[in-house]
């Protein structure tokens, strides 16, 4: 009986590759016996898919775009290092208590993965970084030549392009160490009045090459990525993140002609930063990133990352406030939960805001009675001009004064008013561009959602 779900199971994967995915997708199937863990973490690049195993231990995992592909295979706190190329079908089989005792892949790549998983690629030790520039040099190429012998040495005939892809990844894993000379040999040296002559830059831009197979190969990205700052003098001690990441992106989008590098470089640089640190201030990164990378899977990525920081997506809870009322008393959006509120940003001395004011009251008449308040939030300078006109009886609604320095302001990248914003009970936006109450379908709008 278990064999026979077993082969419904490898009968379901291949008519799902067949049919529903695409043909030079990456397509990885799971079968783990006596399973510890519940789910398998697959790495590539950027993504991070988890793989929920069925009660019998199967799953499976497509990757759309890399031309070829080293994955990281994560279970629990163990991993494996694979390697894939464009339309290939794997499996990975292995024993949930002992993954790396029974870890058994099977597909064409199955002897360069077991090259990976049985040879490390050995740093040159920290005290060589006391060497001058040249002998260190010398060492990186003698331990580079060493592990592409062991390379060469294996019967590897029949993996694809793994060889070539291997040599680039040798080559730029020990190309690393390069670059890191300056920093380490200041320490390990002690010598604090170093600074790298033109030899080392030499041998930087003899690697900084572009490449389009070696562009799936994550040891070449970051080398390229770093050299970019290395290389541009006018940025070189740029030590801010963001700055030096821009410049890093304008570098390479003027030294490199080839797309495939140029593309996957700036996102090599920009998908982590906004992943990591968000889109508060990134127009010159999201410009420079928009006018270079055309490619689909790598935009889409890029804006998902942008769309997760995005505070003013409906759905989101919304930014919160504080603002006081004539009395002084402070209020927040918790202070409104439980009903709709239509937001009215406004200043007394915005002509706009002041037309608007008739139809406030109107709107606001019409939905008497209903579960919705109407909050006027003032972002005048000076509070008193604010109080003055809550007093001559013109306003409606619940009247707070907010001030014009606010965070709430710059979480809704308030630049011109007034501004309108719709948020549900639970104080998620609805619309944080909401139409004025003079807009003819401002009405039927609240009626649909109220």
């Amino acid at each position: 009986m278990v064999v026979m779900k077993k082969l419904l199971y490898y009968v379901i994967i291949a008519v799902a590759a067949a049919g529903c995915r695409k043909a030079d997708d990456i397509i990885l199937t799971f079968d783990v016996s006596e399973p510890a863990c519940s789910t398998v973490a697959v790495v590539c690049h950027n993504d991070v898919q988890e793989i929920t195993l069925d009660s019998l231990g199967h799953g499976s995992c497509r990757l759309a775009g890399p031309d070829a592909a080293y994955i990281r295979v994560f279970y629990g706190m163990e991993h494996k290092l694979i390697y894939a190329e464009r339309g290939d079908r794997a499996g990975i089989s292995f024993t949930g208590n002992d993954f790396s005792g029974s870890f058994a892949f099977s597909g064409d790549k199955a002897p360069a993965v077991e090259y990976l998983n049985d040879i490390v690629l050995t740093a040159l030790p920290d005290e060589d970084y006391a060497m001058g520039f040249g002998e260190f040099s010398s060492a990186v190429r003698t331990r580079t030549e060493d592990a592409l012998g062991l390379l060469h040495a294996r019967n590897l005939k029949g993996t694809g392009k793994f060889l070539e892809m291997e040599e680039g990844r040798i080559r730029y894993s020990f190309g690393l160490q390069l670059l890191m000379y300056p920093m380490a040999h200041v320490v390990m040296a002690r010598d604090t009045l170093y600074r790298p002559d033109e030899a080392y830059y030499e041998v930087i831009r003899s690697y900084a090459v572009g490449n389009p197979m070696y562009a799936d190969i994550d040891e070449y990205r970051e080398f390229l990525a770093e050299s970019a700052h290395v290389l541009d003098p006018a940025n070189r001690d740029e030590n801010g993140l963001y700055r030096k990441s821009v410049a890093q992106m304008k570098f390479i989008a003027g030294n490199y002609t080839d797309d495939k590098v140029r593309q996957t470089l700036l996102h090599h640089i920009a998908f982590p930063y906004v992943e990591n640190f968000g889109t508060d201030g990134i127009d010159d990164m999201v410009n420079i990133y928009r006018t270079y990378v055309t490619d689909p899977a790598l935009s889409e990525a890029f804006s998902r990352a942008c769309d997760k920081w995005d505070r003013k997506k409906p759905g989101r809870v919304s930014p919160d406030f504080r603002a006081v009322d004539m009395s002084g008393k402070e209020y927040s959006l918790a202070d409104f939960r439980g009903k709709y509120v239509y937001v009215d940003i406004w200043a007394t001395w915005c002509v706009p805001c002041m037309r608007e004011l008739p139809h406030m009251r109107d709107l606001e008449k019409q939905f008497e009675g209903r579960n919705i308040v109407f909050l006027g939030l003032s972002i005048d300078s000076d509070k008193s001009k604010w109080e003055k006109k809550v007093q001559s009886g013109e306003l409606c609604g619940v009247q707070l004064y907010l001030g014009d320095s606010s965070d709430f302001l710059t979480a809704y990248e308030v630049r011109s008013i007034p501004r309108f914003i719709l948020l549900d009970p639970e104080g998620r936006i609805v619309d944080a561009q909401m139409s004025r109450p003079s807009a003819g379908d401002t009405a039927r709008r609240l009626r649909d959602v109220i």
